[in-house]
């Protein structure tokens, strides 16, 4: 699990070369589908360390796909209309990068309920694992680790359409760590899946404005819960991100593209 691969990502009639590390690795490249369905779309500035900002809108069909989040519920991207969204993939099984990402959200939601900005955005964390990531798995895991925010899995047909969309990559892959457990069950794990690192923002309108692809850069104490989680490679990553990243400070940057005040 903690070998690094190179996977060829098809996006859109477009091949790009994104280096991914297995079980929730790598920074995948920042033209990895952000041009969506084809639809007109415009880039409206270049990278920054909060992201590249883009103008795109999110077709309604996409918006309005099924999601199901930990308490059971159906709800969808158009469910959170008048909300700034946050998109986050994620799978609860990541042992390298995820922990961090999640540990990241929750410095970010902090720094939103102090400036009395929580009600006007959204974090949403998307699995990339559905046949794991059952309702009552993400429920155990938001419990774990403290998060509050809305946490989805979906049909593989409805994943694959929002990864197109949005340019992220995933690929389930064989498990190579014969030690590794699952957290829940604490039966071995038989796959995994890579995935790029990414975050998504979607403004109140259905507007994708800003595109993230970089790897968590935590500072502080992750908890120790999520810190069980990591692999020799995550520990390495917690130590030294992947380059680029992005901060919790990054994050809201990012946000307030959006939300259109500093946060």
């Amino acid at each position: 699990m903690t070998k690094a691969r190179t996977a060829t990502v098809v996006s859109f009639g477009v091949i790009t070369l994104a280096f991914l590390f297995a079980g929730c690795g790598g920074s995948s490249s920042s033209a990895s589908g952000s041009t969506g369905s084809g639809a007109a779309a415009s880039v409206s500035g270049g990278s920054a360390g909060f992201g590249t900002t883009v103008h795109i809108p999110v077709p309604a069909t996409l918006r309005r796909l099924p999601l199901t989040n930990q308490d059971g519920r159906t709800v969808s991207l158009a469910a959170w209309s008048g909300k700034t969204v946050m998109l986050v993939p994620f799978l609860t099984l990541c042992q390298d990068i995820c922990p961090m990402t999640t540990g990241n959200l929750l410095a970010v939601e902090q720094s939103l309920n102090a400036e009395h900005a929580a009600s006007s955005v959204q974090i949403v964390e998307l699995s990339v694992d559905p046949g794991r990531d059952t309702p009552h798995r993400l429920a155990a895991y938001a419990k774990l680790t403290n998060a509050t925010w809305q946490l989805v899995t979906e049909p593989v047909t409805e994943l694959h359409a929002l990864a197109k969309f949005f340019g992220f990559y995933y690929q389930k892959v064989p498990e190579d760590d014969p030690d590794a457990r699952d957290w829940l069950t604490g039966k071995p794990l038989t796959y995994d899946v890579d995935h790029s690192d990414n975050y998504f923002v979607i403004d109140p309108a259905g507007v994708e404005r800003v595109v993230q692809d970089a790897a968590p850069d935590f500072h502080g104490q992750l908890n120790p819960k999520l810190y069980r989680f990591l692999d020799e490679l995550g520990r390495e990553h917690l130590k030294s991100p992947p380059q680029p990243d992005w901060t919790p400070s990054d994050a809201l940057r990012a946000l307030s593209v959006s939300v259109g005040k500093p946060l």
